[in-house]
């Protein structure tokens, strides 16, 4: 549920301003809808564009993805991050595209390879997802599927890595799980190795 102080501050946002927000958040799904390809292929898939715009708006409305308006004071790069987080479960959810053993292969041993990850411990969790996670990790299932096979029997890692890349942050998901939050880290570090490696050999 969302608290009254953040509802107030959603409320103050005139209709014109909102105007303005919603064909922004409509333009940016067009775009990575029309990036992957995407092709209605079931009923499951009869989505659109504004279906996200519509539906980001109301999960922040409702307090479902909260927005912190005093690290992220314009509503327009939040809702951005959460349009790309339901085109993301949309797509995961969806079965667009099978990936082969041979592929997936190449990302089941992941070495531990020295990485600092600059700046890691001083930015937002937002601002990591940003910098270091491509859009087409949100629209592509392949990628998913490839994400998942490389945590191999890490499936904890793999559940705090794909909360985490959804939108969760870090403290919460320690709270949630009751999980130090080093451990977090190490998952989230790890899957964005991951996530390097995917993108050197694609």
């Amino acid at each position: 549920m969302i608290d009254s102080k953040t509802l107030e501050r959603l409320r103050s946002i005139d209709d014109r301003s909102w105007g303005l927000i919603y064909k922004s958040l409509v333009l940016y799904a067009s775009q990575k809808l029309n990036k992957a390809g995407f092709e209605v292929r079931s009923e499951k898939d009869s989505v659109d564009a504004e279906h996200f715009a519509v539906l980001a708006i109301e999960k922040v409305f409702t307090g479902v993805r909260k927005w912190d308006y005093n690290k992220y004071p314009d509503i327009t790069h939040h809702l951005i991050w959460v349009v790309k987080s339901l085109i993301s479960s949309h797509f995961k959810s969806s079965s667009r595209s099978i990936v082969s053993a041979g592929v997936a292969n190449e990302f089941l041993s992941d070495s531990e390879e020295f990485d600092t990850f600059e700046n890691y411990d001083e930015l937002t969790d937002e601002e990591i997802r940003i910098r270091d996670i491509p859009d087409e990790i949100f629209i592509e299932n392949e990628f998913w599927e490839i994400i998942e096979k490389s945590f191999g029997e890490n499936k904890d890692d793999y559940a705090i890595f794909s909360e985490w890349l959804q939108g969760a942050s870090r403290k919460e998901i320690s709270k949630v799980l009751d999980i130090p939050m080093k451990e977090i880290n190490n998952s989230i570090k790890r899957g964005l190795r991951i996530v390097k490696k995917i993108f050197k050999k694609s």
